[in-house]
C-alpha cells in the first residue's frame, strides 16, 4: 500500500444521514491522488449506519472497527474515549506511517464538509515548529468549549455547572446566555488562535505526535480531546491553532438561540432521552413508545 497522507479516525452511531458526507471527502481527496485510509468506529447504530458500513468495508474503502464494548460505559465522556482509544490502537496495530492524523466526528457536524483545499491548507499549517494540532472553526460559531483551552480558560467543569441549572428552564437558558454563547462568540475570529486544546468536530494532528497520546485518564470524566490534547501539549511542548480557513456549519444541537426555540429543543430532547423512552414502555405496556 501507498503511504498514506491523511488517517481518518471517528466513531458513528446512527449517523447513516451523514456518512454519504464524509465518503464524499474521501473520494475528493483521493480523486487527488491522496492516499487516504479510514478507521470507523461503530456500535448499536438503529438507521442503517452499521450496514452502510459494511458495504464501504468490503469495497475497500473504510476499515470498520466493532466497539460494542462501548455500551457496557454509562458515563458518556468515558465511553467516548474508550472509543476513541480504542481506534487509535488499530491505527498503530495497522502500522501505517501517515503524515498526518484527521479526527473526527461524522455525525451533522460533517453534513457539509471542508473544502478539500481547506483541509490542505490546515495540513500545512503542521509544518510549523511548535504546532501539534490544528483543527476546525465553524459558522456562525465556534460551538466546543468542552474541548477547548489556552491560558486564560478552561470548561472542565462546564457539564458540574450547567448540571445545577437544569432543574429550571430559566435558569437553564440564563446560563447558556451568560456562561456558554459569549465564549462560543468570542472563539469565533478570521485569525488564527492558538490554545491548548481544541476539537471543534474536526481535528488535524501531525501523526508523529498523535501517537504520543492517550485519551484514558483516572479520575473525574471530562472531555477525552481535552485529556489527549493536554497530555500532547505537555509532552512536546507544542500549541494548536483554530484555523479560520478550515470552516465546518455549527451543528443545530450547537447553535445559539433565543429562549423559545430553546426551551423546545431541549422538550424535545427530553422527550427523545432513552430514559424516559423506558419509563413510559413500563408504564403503558403494549403501546409505541416515543421514537420507536
Amino acid at each position: 500500500m501507498m503511504r498514506p497522507v491523511f488517517v481518518f479516525l471517528s466513531l458513528a452511531r446512527d449517523c447513516a444521514a451523514t456518512i454519504p458526507s464524509f465518503l464524499d471527502l474521501l473520494a475528493a481527496l483521493r480523486s487527488e491522488g491522496l492516499s487516504v485510509v479510514a478507521f470507523i468506529g461503530e456500535n448499536g447504530s438503529r438507521d442503517g449506519t452499521r450496514e452502510l458500513l459494511q458495504r464501504e468495508e468490503a469495497s475497500g474503502r473504510i476499515v470498520l472497527v466493532p466497539t460494542p464494548f462501548m455500551a457496557g460505559e454509562r458515563d458518556r465522556l468515558k465511553r467516548m474515549a474508550l472509543g476513541r482509544e480504542r481506534l487509535k490502537s488499530e491505527f498503530e496495530a495497522a502500522k501505517l506511517e501517515p503524515r498526518f492524523v484527521c479526527v473526527l466526528d461524522i455525525d451533522n457536524v460533517i453534513a457539509r464538509p471542508p473544502s478539500i483545499a481547506a483541509l490542505l491548507a490546515a495540513a500545512a499549517k503542521l509544518e510549523r515548529q511548535g504546532i501539534f494540532g490544528v483543527s476546525a472553526t465553524s459558522r456562525p460559531h465556534y460551538y466546543d468549549l468542552l474541548a477547548f483551552q489556552d491560558d486564560h480558560r478552561s470548561f472542565d467543569t462546564l457539564l458540574e455547572d450547567l448540571a445545577g441549572s437544569r432543574s429550571n428552564i430559566f435558569a437553564y437558558y440564563r446560563f447558556f446566555r451568560s456562561r456558554i454563547y459569549p465564549h462560543q462568540r468570542a472563539l469565533t475570529d478570521d485569525r488564527e488562535i492558538e490554545c491548548a486544546s481544541t476539537f471543534n468536530g474536526l481535528c488535524l494532528y501531525r501523526a508523529d505526535a498523535y501517537r504520543l497520546g492517550s485519551y484514558l485518564q483516572p479520575g473525574p470524566s471530562i472531555c477525552e480531546h481535552l485529556v489527549f490534547n493536554r497530555r500532547l501539549a505537555a509532552i512536546t511542548g507544542a500549541r494548536m491553532l483554530i484555523d479560520p480557513g478550515l470552516i465546518l456549519h455549527t451543528p443545530v444541537d450547537h447553535s445559539q438561540q433565543s429562549f423559545l426555540p430553546f426551551a423546545w429543543r431541549r422538550l424535545r430532547k427530553l422527550v427523545a432521552s432513552p430514559r424516559l423512552q423506558a419509563g413510559l414502555s413500563i408504564k403503558a405496556p403494549g403501546s409505541s413508545t416515543v421514537g420507536s
